[in-house]
């Protein structure tokens, strides 16, 4: 695991020592919580894009910001992004389950 240190005002010093206080925990945590929340929302539209342009696969993504398949994927559909498959693999896949349904019946 890394470590960061920031400097912040006295204001927002404050306002983080009282929350952290209220909710019991340590104002280190409560930074790395707010951290951690923030850049999700921020980083999961970037990822989002770079999905639908076929740079990066739902793993990545899913390891990245540590949110679970079931919500990545309503975020998939809430932003009408389409899965980047090639028409190539597109048909393979669907010949291969065409075929193995065949198979089973």
């Amino acid at each position: 695991m890394s470590q960061i240190n920031i400097k912040i005002n006295e204001d927002t010093d404050q306002l983080l020592s009282y929350i952290a206080q209220k909710r019991k925990i340590t104002k280190s945590t409560l930074a790395k919580e707010l951290l951690l929340e923030n850049l999700q929302e921020r980083i999961l539209p970037v990822l989002l894009k770079e999905y639908e342009q076929g740079k990066i696969g739902l793993k990545k993504i899913l390891h990245l910001t540590g949110i679970d398949a079931d919500e990545l994927l309503a975020k998939i559909v809430e932003s009408d992004i389409e899965c980047p498959i090639t028409p190539e693999v597109d048909d393979y896949t669907t010949k291969f389950t065409e075929d193995l349904l065949k198979k089973t019946k």
